[in-house]
Parts: structure tokens; C-alpha cells; sequence
């Protein structure tokens, strides 16, 4: 049936080939806007949004020369020749960053559901210039968020980067270091890896690393642990990091094995923020993680100088201050390793050009007491609770069994809790207090000697033998930079015995040092193989003085006093000596002997002082201290010590043949006996002793000071 008409009157076929003269024409000019339009179109008219907010993400003018994108699944974006101006006040660097390309692939239906992935970031010829000035200023401070809140970290694929640079450097640390970067793709069972070798310098010693770790695929993928291979040389130090890690981002699941090595513990401060006393040469290796918010080196062992080490050290960056906790231990001890912890140049020969210096500066400072000043700045930079054990000690000169050491250091203050060392059966065990103030520390000292066992420091001295016992006590509170300087300033006193002591010509050498033990030995005319009964030390410490209140030395045939003072301020000594023999003889006196000058060598001279009264009223004067000392030698060595009986003898038959004033040894002798037995046991430290002999000590050093 024919199509019927429009009400216009004209036919179908007529309407029909109007509309295709209409549409192909229409059809065809917009075929062509839109290839015009494709051909015309540049993504650099979005340019100049693009670097308004870019630049004020980072606070500083970008710019970028082109712009591409491809669209797809995955959006890849490509910045030709990026450019980031510098910031305020960092006009004289090169730019802040620059790179010939930089791509970034995003996904678009992850980022339609609110999620930022970047499966692939690429950089080409990146160069970064870090700077930090002395007054803390940097380049790489960005502004922060309006709402003060923190962004989600992007998830970030595939890394690629050729050819990057990076130039840090920062006034304060004394640093300037430049490191080369790049990434290796994946090859076979080889995953994909960024590489940067960094050299340059690092708290102006030079440094130079290596650093291999994953792509930061691995940083997203919580499957896969994160490789880490470092290895740094910072001057003489030599660190090695290899392991992986769960998280990377949170340090979780870490399985490290950390190296540590180089000729000082103390030059690792720089790399670890650890104040470690000076050290001889070490190597120890261990495991790395971090748990409870702590960074734990734990199972570590290796070797400090003669000396093995072990333990575990773990460390809170957390707090305001640095805290470290370390429990250590050794199997073998050297005491001369330790020597840092005391100030004293630590093993037996310097190992740094800085070790060096300071022996060098304390040799000629002419102190016998180390000079190497307290790191006033450092000890105040972290806080320290250390817990140290040596099973067996070897030293040659001083033979002593074992060490244990308690110590906290908190805002500076050093709290020696306990330090002991095994002798035998005894002790010698010490504790003390150092209190910053001004440019030196406020010290606070006390070692005690109890039934420490003579035989047992005779051992090192080949066929000596010795079955003595030492006793006694040590306190010193001074002021000053160092131990020198801390005796120097010092009061106190040092109250010692030593009971049946064996051979004598052994002794003294090993007590006073060789050259002038031996020395004594000839100017005292002493026999060679003379057995010591006993020697008995009794002198009050003022200003850096020790002053002699008593000094007795008996053999199986003689009896030696002494007079005099030892000075620490100027590390000098004045004193005398007079021997004589145990069957009395008014023509045995000799005159005394002087022993003067510089500590460290000083010269020994027989006197042309007369004899006989004026030797007895010096002798007299030794007669009357001997006994207020009963109860602190009792203690110290015992009821039975040949010590007190020498006392008793010689307050009962003076050396000089005169009789002292009856009433003062007997007043003394009453006060002796009244001493409490519970006030007279020792123990074997400070921490341990009873409240009683606690107070009892201070008693009897308030009344030896006030008495001075």
C-alpha cells in the first residue's frame, strides 16, 4: 500500500532524500571538529592549574614545560622538564628539585572509589638539593595540612628511577653528602631493587654507603618482607645492616643482623645517638628489631679490645630524652678495656689519634689520676640504665675474679649504684654520685675493701706468695671536670689494713708500682723475703691532701711509720719514713727517709734529721690514731688481724720508749670496745651495708675532719 502523503503534501521519498542532503553534510563537519580537535588538543593548556597547585601543596614556585596524558584504565600523566623553586631564604642553591620527566600512573576506578594507587612512578634524571642551616631552617619543611590531620600514605606500584641525584647537606651536623640513586628491574628470581651509593662527609668525618632495599611495591605488598642491605663507613667505623623487614613503614617483623666495628664504641654517637664511653678496637655482631616501641640490638656478641662482649641493648627514641637500657655481660675481662668508663685511656695502647691526644695531654699534666674530661653535652643527651657482669677478670696487674656494675644516668647525673669486684673470698666494692653543676660535676665516692684475700692478688706475681687479708674504706667528695680534678678538689679519707701480708719485697712493688716499690725497699735497708705482718693506712682527705694520721708498716722484724702528705691538686708528695727495728735499741735509730717531688717520679732521699728524742716525739705522735682505727680494721679484716694486735702493741710499748698520755689511748681503747659487734660487720657495698655502719662510718670520718 503506497505511503501517504505529509500534510505539507509531499511524498515519503522526497522527505527521504532531504534528510540525507542534511545529514551526511552535518555528520561529516563534525567528524572533522572532532579530529580537528584531537590533532589541535594540548594538555598544556592545564599547565598553569597544574603548577598553581602543585606550588602551593609545596610553598614554593613549580613549573613544568609540557604536559602528555594517556588515557586508559590506568591514567599515565608525563611532566616534561620539572622545575621546584627553592623556598624563602634559600635563594642562593640550585633548585629545590629538578627532573627531565616525570610520569605517574594512576588508577582511575581505585581512585573513583576514593583510593589514591599509583601502580608506577617514573623518574628521569631526578636531581634533589637538601639544606639545612645552623638555626635549624630547612628547604625540605613543607606546609602542613589546614586541619592539622595526616594523609594516608598513596599505595605506590612499580618504582622506576634513572639516574637520580641527591645532595644533602646540613650546618649543624657538619655534613655534606651526595648519593647517587637508581632502580634495577626485575631479572629472573631477582625482584626489582633501589640502589644509592651516598659519599661525602658526616659530622665532618668522611663517610661513604651503600643501600639496597625493595622497590616500593614492597612497601604496599605486607605479604612480601622488604629487603635491606646496608653498608656504611663513617671515618674508622664500619656498620653492615642485612636482613629484611615486615613493615618497613612501622619497623614490624624485622629480621636484621647488625655489624658494628671500628677502633671506638664512642665514635658510634654520631650514627646511633648512643653515648658510649671511649673504647679499644671492637667487633660485634647481633640481631636488630623493634618491639614495644623500642629498637632492640639483643644476642649480640663479639670483642672489645682483649675483652669478649655480649648482651642486649635496647633503645626508646620515644622519649623526651633518649633512653637505653643495656644488660651486658663478658665471659673474659681485661680491666685496661675499661678504662673509658673511668676516664683513663681504655686498653693497652691508644687506638684513635683522639686517644692519643688525651694520653699524650695526661702524661704531661704530671697527674696519676686520669684528666680526660667528662662530655658534659653528651651525658645529658641520653639516659642510661646499665647492668654489667665480667665472669672472669685477667689483668696482670691487678689479678682480680669477676665484676658486676649497676649505673643510671638520668639528666646527666651518674648513679654508680654498685661496682664490685670479686678477690678471692672478699670484695672490693665501690658506689657513687656525680651531680652536673657548672662546667663540672659534683662527685660523691666511696669504695669499701672487705676480707679481700691477698694470695689472690699475689698470683700474678710468679712464686710470691702472700695469705693476707685488705681492708678498708675509701671517700672522696669533690668537685671538677675529671677523676683528677675530682680528688684534687676532694674531701674525705682513706682508711686501709693489710694483715699478714707475705712477702714484702713483693708487696710494695706491686702496691707503690715497681720502680719505687723497689726504691723503698733498698732506702729502707729492708732484707729481700721479709714477711709483712701488717700495714695500717689511716689519712684524712682535704682539698686534694691526703694527710697522715697514721701510718704503720710491720715486718717479722721491723716496724716502719710515716708522716707526711700526698697532694692531688698538684699531684706532688711530701713525706717521711722511719724504720726501726722491732728488739728496741736507742742506737738503731736512723734518720728518716724523704720521699719528694712529682708523683709519678718522685725521688727518695735519707734524711740528716737527729736521732733518739726528737725521733720518739715524732713516733709519739703515731700512737695515739692507731687505736680510734680498731673498729674500722676489726671490720674490714677481722677480730683476729695481726693489725690490731700491732695496734694494742704499739699503744702498749711505744716505739720510742715513751709512754703517751694515759689518758687518751685509754679513753680511745673504751670507745673501741663500746662499738657495737652488729656496727662492725662490713658489707660488701654501699648498697648492702646496714643503716648502723652506714652512720657509723660518716660519725667517724666527721670526727677525723673535725679533728684535722
Amino acid at each position: 500500500m503506497p505511503e501517504p502523503d505529509r500534510q505539507d503534501g509531499s511524498p515519503p521519498a522526497q522527505r527521504r532524500g532531504v534528510f540525507a542532503r542534511i545529514r551526511f553534510p552535518v555528520l561529516g563537519a563534525l567528524a572533522v571538529a572532532i579530529l580537528a580537535l584531537v590533532i589541535f588538543w594540548s594538555w598544556d593548556w592545564f599547565i598553569p592549574l597544574v603548577e598553581r597547585r602543585a606550588g602551593a601543596a609545596l610553598g614554593r614556585r613549580v613549573t613544568i614545560a609540557h604536559l602528555h596524558v594517556h588515557v586508559g584504565r590506568v591514567i599515565r600523566i608525563t611532566a616534561d622538564d620539572v622545575h621546584i623553586d627553592e623556598p624563602d631564604g634559600f635563594a642562593t642553591l640550585p633548585p629545590f628539585a629538578t627532573a627531565d620527566h616525570l610520569m605517574v600512573g594512576v588508577n582511575l576506578w581505585h581512585l573513583l572509589g576514593g583510593t589514591v594507587d599509583l601502580p608506577v612512578i617514573a623518574l628521569d634524571r631526578p636531581v634533589v638539593e637538601l639544606d639545612e642551616k645552623r638555626d635549624g631552617t630547612a628547604n625540605y619543611h613543607f606546609p602542613g595540612g589546614s586541619d592539622g590531620g595526616s594523609t594516608a600514605m598513596p599505595r605506590i606500584g612499580e618504582l622506576n628511577i634513572a639516574d637520580g641525584q641527591l645532595h644533602f647537606v646540613h650546618a649543624g651536623l657538619r655534613s655534606d653528602m651526595r648519593a647517587q640513586v637508581h632502580t634495577t628491574p626485575a631479572k629472573g628470581d631477582a625482584e626489582a631493587r633501589i640502589v644509592a651509593e651516598v659519599r661525602g662527609t658526616y659530622t665532618g668525618q668522611a663517610i661513604t654507603g651503600h643501600f639496597s632495599g625493595g622497590a616500593l611495591v614492597s612497601l604496599a605488598d605486607r605479604t612480601k618482607p622488604y629487603p635491606v642491605d646496608v653498608e656504611v663507613h663513617h671515618g674508622p667505623t664500619r656498620l653492615t645492616l642485612v636482613g629484611s623487614v615486615d613493615d618497613p613503614l612501622s619497623f614490624r617483623g624485622a629480621r636484621l643482623k647488625l655489624t658494628l666495628a671500628g677502633p671506638d664504641m664512642s665514635l658510634l654517637y654520631p650514627l646511633t645517638g648512643v653515648v658510649i664511653p671511649q673504647t679499644p678496637t671492637y667487633h660485634v655482631a647481633g640481631s636488630l628489631d623493634y618491639q614495644d616501641q623500642r629498637v632492640r640490638f639483643h644476642d649480640f656478641e663479639g670483642t672489645v679490645g682483649s675483652s669478649d662482649l655480649g648482651g642486649t641493648l635496647s633503645v626508646d627514641p620515644h622519649q623526651v630524652v633518649t633512653f637505653v637500657d643495656a644488660e651486658l655481660h663478658s665471659r673474659h675481662v681485661d680491666l685496661a678495656d675499661l678504662g673509658g668508663f673511668f676516664g683513663a685511656t681504655p686498653g693497652d695502647h691508644p687506638s684513635t689519634a683522639q686517644q692519643a691526644a688525651e694520653q699524650k695531654a695526661h702524661e704531661a699534666s704530671g697527674a696519676v689520676l686520669p684528666t680526660t674530661p667528662i662530655n658534659l653535652p653528651r651525658l645529658k643527651a641520653t639516659n642510661v640504665h646499665l647492668a654489667y657482669h665480667g665472669d672472669h677478670i685477667e689483668n696482670r696487674h691487678v689479678p682480680l675474679d669477676n665484676i658486676d656494675a649497676l649505673v643510671d644516668i638520668r639528666d646527666g647525673t651518674i648513679d654508680v649504684h654498685h661496682l664490685s669486684f670479686g678477690v678471692g673470698k672478699g670484695k672490693l666494692a665501690g658506689s657513687g654520685t656525680f651531680v652536673p653543676q657548672g662546667n663540672g660535676v659534683d662527685a660523691r665516692i666511696r669504695v669499701d675493701m672487705e676480707q679481700i684475700d691477698l694470695s689472690r692478688l699475689m698470683q700474678a706475681l710468679g712464686n710470691y706468695q702472700g695469705q693476707g687479708t685488705i681492708g678498708g674504706h675509701i671517700m672522696v667528695h669533690g668537685h671538677g671536670q675529671s677523676l683528677a680534678q675530682i680528688v684534687g678538689d676532694g674531701n674525705g679519707g682513706v682508711t686501709m689494713a693489710l694483715d699478714e701480708g707475705g712477702d714484702i719485697s713483693a708487696i710494695l712493688p706491686d702496691l707503690l708500682g715497681l720502680e719505687l716499690g723497689k726504691a723503698l725497699l733498698s732506702a729502707l735497708g729492708l732484707p729481700a723475703r721479709t714477711d709483712l705482718k701488717c700495714l695500717i693506712a689511716d689519712m684524712p682527705l682535704r682539698d686534694g691532701v691526703f694527710h697522715t694520721r697514721t701510718m704503720l708498716m710491720e715486718t717479722g722484724d721491723t716496724s716502719t711509720v710515716g708522716k707526711g702528705d700526698i697532694n692531688f691538686s698538684d699531684n706532688t708528695i711530701k713525706y717521711a719514713l722511719l724504720t726501726r727495728s722491732r728488739h728496741f735499741a736507742i742506737a738503731s735509730f736512723p734518720g728518716p727517709l724523704h720521699i719528694t717531688g712529682p708523683l709519678k717520679h718522685p725521688s727518695i732521699m735519707p734524711g740528716a734529721e737527729v736521732i733518739g728524742r726528737a725521733v720518739a716525739s715524732v713516733l709519739t705522735g703515731f700512737v695515739f690514731s692507731p687505736v680510734g682505727l680498731l673498729p674500722t680494721i676489726e671490720a674490714g679484716v677481722g677480730k683476729q688481724s695481726s693489725c690490731a694486735e700491732a695496734i694494742r702493741e704499739v699503744n702498749e710499748n711505744p716505739a720510742a720508749g715513751i709512754a703517751p698520755h694515759a689518758s687518751r689511748p685509754a679513753r680511745r681503747a673504751a670507745r673501741a670496745r663500746k662499738v657495737p659487734a652488729a656496727q662492725q660487720a662490713t658489707g660488701t657495698v654501699s648498697g648492702n651495708l646496714s643503716r648502723a655502719e652506714r652512720d657509723r662510718i660518716r660519725a667517724v670520718w666527721a670526727r677525723r675532719m673535725a679533728a684535722h
